[in-house]
């Protein structure tokens, strides 16, 4: 699990330019990150402060870690889609949020090898047992979460809708072990590393890949164009 820490960047500073050299579709994606991890960063929730963050070639996602570890949570099936459905190549982050500062939000940011760090979560993810719902009445009701929908369609009649769900686990210490487990894990074989230099090889490996393409392409053209004198 040997890996390298970014500590005490600007995180939004850094994901931006993340986004520039690897994401070329959707993103205004990383408008919504940027909004949401402002939000978080002056959440007085300490696991609002740990996220995961993705960096597709088609949009970017941020994803609290807490509900990553809950089977069957969206942000659960999210960070497993692109691993188990598709080759697209993915830059993924493990986030922890520190302080504002300055106007700007600072805090550690972890490159993830994202496919490995999959199949490994898969074997720690926990059961849901229960949802908290926040109705727009003001009232937060627990339901059994196999029953959410039926439950939310009885309650929504005295309540109002439904304005925010909280997956709570059938087991909470096992799951706050869990994550305190993988989090210190990964903090201990992390040895500190240089944003900078960081980026400037993400940046010649990007346009080495481009470059790749762009080679394949004319190739492929150029093939295309032999066959047809060929069969002319």
């Amino acid at each position: 699990m040997a890996g390298v820490r970014f500590e005490d960047v600007d995180l939004l500073g850094a994901l931006s330019r993340i986004v520039d050299l690897h994401t070329q579709h959707y993103k205004e994606d990383f408008d919504l990150d940027k909004e949401l991890i402002s939000k978080l960063a002056v959440s007085d929730r300490s696991e609002d402060k740990q996220l995961l963050w993705m960096s597709r070639p088609c949009g970017t996602y941020t994803l609290r870690e807490r509900e990553v570890y809950l089977e069957g949570s969206h942000e659960n099936k999210v960070w497993r889609f692109y691993q188990e459905q598709t080759n697209d190549p993915v830059l993924a982050y493990a986030i922890s949020l520190k302080e504002v500062r300055d106007g700007k939000i600072f805090g550690d940011l972890y490159p993830l090898n994202y496919r490995e760090h999959v199949e490994r979560m898969k074997k720690l993810t926990c059961p849901i047992g229960n949802v908290a719902v926040a109705f727009e009445d003001g009232n937060i009701i627990t339901i059994p979460y196999q029953e959410r929908r039926q439950l939310m369609n009885r309650l929504m009649p005295e309540h109002g809708a439904p304005k925010t769900m909280t997956y709570l686990p059938e087991n909470e210490p096992e799951l706050m072990m869990i994550l305190k487990r993988e989090r210190f894990k990964r903090s201990y074989h992390a040895a500190a590393g240089n944003l900078e230099e960081y980026l400037d090889k993400l940046e010649k490996t990007t346009l080495r890949e481009k470059l790749k393409r762009a080679k394949t392409v004319v190739s492929t053209q150029e093939v295309s164009s032999h066959k047809r004198g060929l069969e002319r």
